[in-house]
């Protein structure tokens, strides 16, 4: 579970309270069986399956939690035809550094770099 989050905290918590449960209910089944008790026997076991059940509800909850916590799943990588049909308005700094790796004149990586910075802050301005 994921640590240092509150509702983490609590699942986690829960889940040391139905282990402790689950520990009495197997000493119950023990000294069921040490008596030949079978209704008592009965009880623990329908015990022990109710807490599974109830610490699997948590552990599910949790897990849609940590999932509700996370984005969406990255899209996947588009695939070369794609990123040959995608018109220019619509690239990204990654492709146009892509595109420029083929220039028979080179690039130079800082140059590129300040270039897409200078961009980025003129359209911060508006322009």
């Amino acid at each position: 579970m994921a640590a240092d989050d509150y509702y983490s905290h609590l699942a986690r918590q829960q889940i040391q309270r139905l282990d402790a449960s689950a520990a009495q209910a197997r000493a119950d089944l023990e000294m069921a069986k040490a008596n030949a008790d079978y209704e008592s026997a009965g009880v623990a076991v329908q015990t022990l399956a109710d807490i599974e059940q109830q610490k699997q509800n948590v552990l599910n909850l949790h897990d849609q939690y940590v999932r509700s916590q996370q984005g969406p799943p990255p899209p996947p990588e588009p695939t070369q035809e794609e990123k040959a049909a995608r018109p220019w308005d619509k690239m990204d700094y990654g492709d146009v550094w892509e595109m420029s790796q083929n220039s028979k004149y080179g690039v130079d990586e800082n140059a590129f770099r300040a270039g897409m910075a200078e961009v980025a802050r003129r359209r911060a301005r508006g322009e």
